[in-house]
């Protein structure tokens, strides 16, 4: 219950100080005394997106995502495009999954004005024991005010033994 708590409340902060932004700013306030930059912004987000994931609420991708979102993953003969079909798709898994943890491995950003291409490898930690490895690519815009997941790319990958 904590953790659920503590991301709602990341979450808040997270959205109260993208709320303040000045787009022309290389950085953005949270209260009077702490300053994220656009690039931690954006790795806060999916970390706060992707604890709710491993409960199995797939409702924090959805709520991020942008009216053109264009997504795939490796159960996709081909592309999602726009929210309604990333809706129909994402919110199919609601409630079906859950594991323990995950690990975000290297996340990178790079920012192109009021764009953010976030990379990082994904270790999923399942139930059982056994990992499930992804390399991730998340495209972020600011859009009014709000960093919205315009692109999402999940390929499942095996890491070298």
């Amino acid at each position: 219950m904590f953790i659920k708590n503590l991301a709602v409340v990341i979450l808040l902060a997270l959205f109260m100080s993208v709320a303040q932004a000045d787009h022309n700013s290389d950085f953005y306030s949270i209260g009077d005394s702490t300053q994220m930059s656009p690039k931690e912004i954006i790795i806060t987000k999916e970390k706060t997106i992707l604890n709710r994931w491993k409960t199995g609420d797939t409702f924090g991708f959805i709520e991020a995502a942008a009216e053109e979102i264009t997504y795939f993953d490796p159960g996709l003969e081909k592309r999602c495009t726009g929210k309604k079909e990333f809706h129909n798709w994402i919110a199919a898994f609601n409630g079906t999954f859950s594991f323990p943890d995950y690990e975000l491995v290297d996340p990178q950003v790079q920012m192109h004005g009021d764009v953010g291409i976030l990379t990082f490898n994904f270790i999923g930690f399942m139930q059982d024991g056994s990992k499930e490895y992804f390399n991730t690519t998340e495209v972020y815009k600011l859009i009014d005010g709000d960093w919205k997941l315009i692109s999402s790319h999940w390929s499942q990958t095996k890491p070298k033994r």
